[in-house]
């Protein structure tokens, strides 16, 4: 694949996105960052669009972070660019702590972006990051993760992310920074061999093979969006959500095998309250328990699948299930699958799993849904415990305005590429939910 010069990337990116006010640069005074910010600027010199605001997280892991930062509002002044900076607050794990850094960035950009009601967030992923991704996600085994990167990833339901130069080469950044006469900061972390990304950088370096791989992500991206046209029908016209703890799907003809696998799949990981869908290992045994081989009833990706003559059912095991408390005026993720404010203003509430206690408030489901499964699937729902560890209905709590309860998709609605939008759409619609909104490019 033919890598783009970083003023074309520019220019192409200008002309598929939509009209906004402002756009919200995400730089850490990396080259990357620093070229993304100065090649938008000087576009943005000859053209009209939006304002750019520029956001500095500084995660606290580094002393020099601070100065860093420093610098890179400096540099803003001179382009006369907005510039905050943000600060990871808080303890820092010892373990896990760049998944950790990235998921704290991506909230901190997001919530400066949208108090500045920016349209995205713009950060400056790159070819040589691409390829470093493919090579991640191959080593781990291989399947719908190696289309890569997408150009357009939605964060949290309201806010995108727009990767503009996946097709540039990070030398070509450096040698625009060096014409245009702008430094930039190294960041040691880079260099740094207890991360997975930096091995993969030093040990696996092979630019004959690029193109071969970013060929393979390009036509796996293709091939993932006609794959969610055809899956997002199928979801539609077959998934049916019993009192929203129930999936229900049909058995299918042999012609429709392969929708029903990626169906089930991905309603295991939805019921199950689970940011990934199931690993290539457990693909075999979602095929033969569509074909009526094996048990009759597995878990997988914390959910029970439940094969009758007519119909598969899913729902979430009942193994697991937190109990979470939830302050005054604050929301959390319950369990994956729900997010639930506590709408008082004083006092917390305790949520928790219903277990064998039956919900009332609960309607009465259709009679070819078998009591076990609407036993079992009762017991995972989330009840709220009061403080004599008796449970109370959600739905009760709700409708008397003391908390909101609403169906949360954690594969979706954390970060959604813009190739399973469509399928992601299904869903919403089969769950009852708002449409998630389209991207701006």
């Amino acid at each position: 694949m033919a890598d783009r010069s970083p003023e074309l990337a520019i220019d192409a990116f200008f002309k598929q996105l939509s009209p906004c006010d402002t756009l919200c640069v995400a730089v850490s005074g990396g080259s990357d960052s620093t070229a993304l910010l100065h090649l938008l600027h000087q576009y943005l010199a000859d053209h009209e669009g939006p304002r750019l605001v520029a956001v500095t997280v500084d995660h606290g892991l580094r002393t020099a972070a601070r100065d860093e930062a420093q610098q890179v509002a400096a540099l803003c002044a001179t382009l006369n660019i907005q510039h905050h900076i943000v600060i990871w607050d808080g303890q820092k794990s010892k373990t896990g702590v760049q998944d950790a850094a990235r998921n704290a960035r991506y909230a901190l950009l997001r919530q400066t972006a949208l108090a500045c009601g920016a349209g995205a967030i713009v950060t400056a992923h790159t070819r040589d990051d691409q390829v470093e991704t493919i090579r991640m996600r191959r080593r781990r085994g291989t399947g719908r993760g190696l289309s890569g990167m997408a150009q357009s990833v939605l964060y949290n339901r309201d806010c995108w992310i727009l990767r503009p130069l996946l097709e540039v080469r990070k030398q070509a950044l450096r040698d625009h920074l060096k014409q245009a006469g702008i430094g930039w900061l190294d960041d040691p972390s880079n260099l740094d061999r207890r991360y997975e990304r930096v091995r993969i950088r030093l040990d696996e370096s092979n630019p004959a093979e690029d193109d071969e791989l970013l060929s393979m992500v390009s036509a796996m991206t293709q091939a993932r969006h006609k794959e969610a046209e055809s899956l997002g029908r199928f979801l539609k016209d077959n998934v049916i959500v019993h009192a929203d703890m129930i999936v229900e799907l049909p058995q299918v003809p042999e012609i429709l095998s392969d929708h029903l696998q990626q169906a089930v799949a991905l309603m295991a990981a939805l019921m199950g309250g689970r940011a990934y869908l199931p690993g290539a290992r457990s693909q075999d045994q979602i095929a033969r328990f569509c074909a009526g081989g094996g048990a009759p009833r597995i878990t997988l990706s914390r959910s029970v699948l439940d094969r009758r003559a007519q119909s598969i059912f899913i729902y979430r095991e009942t193994r697991g299930l937190p109990r979470m408390s939830i302050e005054p005026d604050s929301t959390i993720v319950w369990d994956g699958r729900h997010q639930i404010t506590n709408l008082a203003s004083s006092g917390a509430i305790l949520i928790g799993p219903a277990g064998k206690w039956q919900d009332p408030s609960l309607a009465e489901l259709p009679g070819n849904v078998p009591p076990g499964v609407i036993s079992r699937a009762r017991g995972a729902q989330p009840v709220i415990i009061s403080s004599g560890d008796v449970p109370v209905s959600t739905n009760a709590v709700s409708a008397a305005g003391q908390a909101s309860i609403s169906r949360y998709l954690t594969h979706f609605d954390l970060f959604l590429p813009d190739f399973e939008c469509m399928v992601a759409n299904s869903c919403a619609t089969v769950f009852g939910l708002p449409a998630y909104p389209p991207s701006p490019l």
